[in-house]
């Protein structure tokens, strides 16, 4: 993710440093990793134990609430998505929202798991169980990128060290 926004941003007039905007931050281990990077990075979750922890452990500017709700929060060159659009019923609109705290030259990145991989060593994997009323593929991935108003700049399948299927993607809005 690092290489393709350094790749994607490096004719951008400015000092290299990419705002970002990680959706469902949880305990901050991803918004971590863009802080390494030198990255201007806001966390965002609706759990405050969650807030306070990016906040005073991690040392990130991170806000609690729904991302569905927040108004105000600015925009960003980069927002992302890690292992969230799995969890909420409405994963288009969800998605479509981001295009309202994108730059005009933003982008989103999204990872899912990859239930097309994870289904060959059967329905027992925890892509299937872990609360997500939503399992993706390349196609339903890219589907819902269109339907959400993106054009899909790259997609891929990974295996995890942990041996989690997921699927990651790079968006830009159509417009």
């Amino acid at each position: 993710m690092l290489d393709f926004s350094i790749n994607h941003f490096a004719n951008s007039p400015g000092d290299g440093s990419l705002s970002v905007l990680d959706v469902g931050s949880g305990l901050g281990v991803f918004p971590f990793k863009i802080k390494e990077a030198g990255w201007d990075c806001t966390a965002l979750d609706p759990d405050i134990r969650s807030v306070r922890h990016v906040r005073e452990i991690v040392g990130i500017e991170a806000i609690q609430g729904d991302f569905m709700m927040v108004q105000n929060i600015g925009q960003f060159d980069l927002v992302t998505f890690n292992k969230v659009l799995e969890h909420v019923e409405n994963p288009i609109n969800m998605l479509a929202k981001s295009l309202t705290h994108l730059h005009c030259d933003g982008f989103v990145y999204i990872e899912v798991p990859d239930g097309e991989s994870a289904i060959v060593e059967g329905p027992e994997r925890e892509e299937f169980f872990i609360d997500h009323p939503h399992i993706f593929s390349l196609t339903s991935l890219s589907l819902l990128s269109t339907q959400a108003g993106f054009s899909v700049q790259t997609i891929e399948r990974i295996r995890e060290p942990s041996g989690k299927h997921t699927l990651r993607a790079f968006l830009k809005p159509t417009n």
